[in-house]
């Protein structure tokens, strides 16, 4: 029983071992039959392709148009039923220049050693 089981356990592998060696044998003549194939097609565009590359193409942003579409957002109930009377979605939002207070913080910059050294007599960085 043990001999039969090795026999049919070696034919097994064996046959495994072939399949993928046919397998490959053909997947490498279908990789030649394709490659043949597509050298035969021709793209009418790749001439002038080869021609623009040569060239440079200056765009200006006048030539480019741009189309914003915006499209509704229907969501298929009526959404005033569900918010308050006079609900403003942007109520608080306006907002005035005089109310924006700017702070800016400045950090004494040390460099390890004393810039009057390096500097002409009377310097001055703001003097026109």
């Amino acid at each position: 029983m043990k001999k039969i089981k090795l026999i049919f356990g070696l034919v097994l592998v064996a046959g495994v071992l072939i399949s993928f060696t046919a397998e490959q044998k053909h997947r490498k003549e279908m990789k030649i039959a394709n490659a043949s194939l597509f050298n035969d097609v021709t793209n009418p565009f790749e001439e002038v392709l080869k021609d623009q590359a040569n060239e440079i193409i200056l765009v200006s942003s006048t030539d480019l148009n741009v189309i914003e579409i915006e499209e509704d957002i229907d969501l298929g109930i009526d959404t005033s039923e569900y918010l308050p009377y006079g609900f403003d979605a942007y109520k608080g939002y306006q907002i005035d220049i005089a109310d924006i207070c700017v702070l800016e913080i400045e950090e004494e910059v040390e460099l390890g050693f004393d810039v009057n050294d390096y500097l002409p007599a009377n310097f001055d960085p703001y003097k026109v």
